[in-house]
């Protein structure tokens, strides 16, 4: 291994200093030298954070957007240069043209399809709008409604096991569970398969990513991840990252090929049968422009797995993120139950709500429109802790943005628009902009779902993300499973608070962190290992 090491940084190295001295004649001559932003610390490190750090992003990104503007640059290690947008007219403007003229980078996208084949997130333009069609049924409302029942199904498996543990400890105080080991719902709900992690038991595509959380900060991950923002390719060197990709794909695969066998087999059952799996809809929706050819079919499918994989583990790769369609699932309730463990008033107030049904278990229109202290609860979960804190695209083509205000350059000079050359990195901050107090007021680091009930003057017109918040992305390549992520988030907190009070283990002050080291910013307990968030779980009394 030692040796394809040194034979990899033999060959990289002359190709990475080439690129580099490259850029750095290109940057010089750039349109965006005159862009203020903070000074670079080293060639190597840049000032960029370190993915994994526990440093707050948003106060980062506030503080530089303060002091050099609401449009400015930022450095990476070995020298990318990213222009950070702040200011919602400029973020508008970028969202509505990510897919035409911003893509995804190419080593996300080379890296994506290693993983899992061709696939709609892997894919740009003409392309990728095939491609989401294809699977867009399978988000429709009216496959929404069809999956509800499963949704309740999913979470009452919680429900079970965990009134089990409740009867077995007699402890009338309670059990302490780690609460994000029991999220397993996507799975079942999406694919019309249990995958079991409730039962202890582990699949290969989990184990792949384990092997992956076990090279992260090592030499050769760190040396394959750099390399390939400039040369996207080195997914097919003889490197172990690569191989593990390899693996990945053949697991994805082999699980996708055996959830389109199942629901092949069910194509002479009735619709409603069909319509309770992702899988089956996607298969019924296979006709005319938006049919897929098999590779497409399985990466597809593989892709949807994916992101039921991310979203039910605990150590993931920080660096695979965007495979995870629907990956709100278990990270915001997870947030969802902290928030409201540490607000004991907005506990016992969205548990009222919960009991005004009739008998019968709401029905997706019932959830989307009869409850809005839950939809205030997961609405404000999502503005405090979106999933994925920001969004990093090139620039396809040149393009002008235009900010709201005047934007001051480095020179003194002040300017209405910032041209973008083609090849830029530009940064979309969700969590900035979520938790701006310009866009949001002044109490935006709070969590206060009251705010999503009455009449605001924020946040302003500009931001046009889902409700105005951009943890779903906006634009063309809006998540297309927003919808699924609302509807199972609200099923899973009406049964799960209903049913059981939640506290943290030193009550509402208790520490809490947010865990990198993986796929998504996760919350943890303070001390625990990995990103452990045990909870005290008791019934509520009848």
């Amino acid at each position: 291994m030692t040796s394809v090491l040194s034979l990899g940084l033999l060959i990289a190295l002359p190709l990475v200093l080439t690129k580099l001295t490259k850029d750095f004649i290109d940057r010089r001559n750039s349109p965006l030298a005159e862009l203020r932003g903070p000074p670079r610390k080293t060639l190597f490190s840049g000032r960029r954070r370190d993915p994994f750090s526990s440093d707050n992003i948003q106060v980062r990104t506030a503080k530089w957007a303060e002091e050099y503007g609401s449009v400015y640059k930022t450095t990476t290690a070995l020298g990318w240069t990213i222009v950070v947008l702040c200011d919602p007219k400029a973020i508008a403007h970028f969202h509505a043209k990510d897919g035409t003229t911003y893509a995804r980078l190419p080593f996300l996208n080379t890296l994506t399809e290693a993983m899992m084949g061709p696939n709609m997130l892997s894919a740009d333009k003409e392309q990728h709008q095939r491609l989401r069609r294809s699977v867009a049924p399978a988000f429709s409302n009216a496959a929404l409604r069809g999956l509800t029942s499963v949704f309740y199904d999913s979470v009452y498996k919680v429900k079970a096991n965990w009134d089990a543990l409740l009867q077995s400890s007699n402890d009338s105080d309670g059990v302490i569970l780690d609460v994000q080991d029991w999220f397993d719902s996507v799975g079942i709900a999406g694919f019309g398969h249990d995958f079991r992690s409730l039962d202890g038991e582990q699949s290969p595509v989990l184990e792949v990513f384990t092997l992956f959380s076990n090279i992260l900060e090592s030499a050769t991950f760190i040396l394959f991840v750099l390399t390939g923002f400039y040369f996207p390719q080195v997914v097919k060197a003889p490197v172990k990252p690569a191989r593990l990709l390899k693996k990945l794909k053949e697991a994805t695969s082999d699980i996708a090929k055996q959830l389109l066998e199942n629901s092949n087999k069910e194509e002479g059952a009735s619709d409603t049968t069909m319509d309770r799996s992702i899988i089956g809809v996607l298969l019924r929706a296979q006709s005319g422009k938006a049919k897929l050819s098999h590779d497409e079919l399985l990466g597809q499918g593989s892709f949807l797995f994916a992101g039921y994989e991310t979203t039910s583990s605990k150590c993931m790769v920080q660096y695979m993120y965007p495979v995870a369609l629907i990956s709100t699932y278990a990270v915001v309730l997870s947030w969802a139950l902290v928030e409201l463990a540490r607000h004991a008033d907005i506990q016992k107030r969205l548990r009222e709500e919960s009991h005004q049904d009739s008998g019968s278990e709401p029905s997706w229109d019932q959830l989307m429109s009869s409850f809005p202290y839950l939809d205030a609860v997961v609405h404000e979960t999502l503005r405090l802790h979106p999933p994925a804190e920001e969004m990093m695209r090139v620039a396809d083509e040149d393009d002008t943005i235009p900010p709201s205000q005047p934007l001051k350059l480095a020179s003194g000079k002040t300017v209405d628009s910032v041209f973008i050359p083609k090849g830029t990195v530009l940064n979309s901050p969700f969590l900035y902009i979520n938790c701006c107090e310009a866009f949001w007021g002044p109490d935006p680091e709070q969590f206060v779902p009251e705010r999503w009930l009455t009449d605001n003057p924020y946040p302003p017109k500009e931001l046009v993300g889902h409700r105005q918040l951009y943890t779903f992305s906006d634009g063309p390549r809006m998540c297309l499973g927003k919808g699924f992520a609302l509807a199972e988030l609200k099923v899973a907190l009406l049964v799960l608070v209903r049913n059981f009070t939640f506290e943290l283990p030193d009550g509402p002050d208790t520490e809490i962190q947010v865990h990198r080291l993986s796929i998504l910013p996760r919350p943890k307990v303070a001390g625990e290992v990995g990103c452990s968030l045990p909870m005290k779980i008791k019934p509520v009394a009848n």
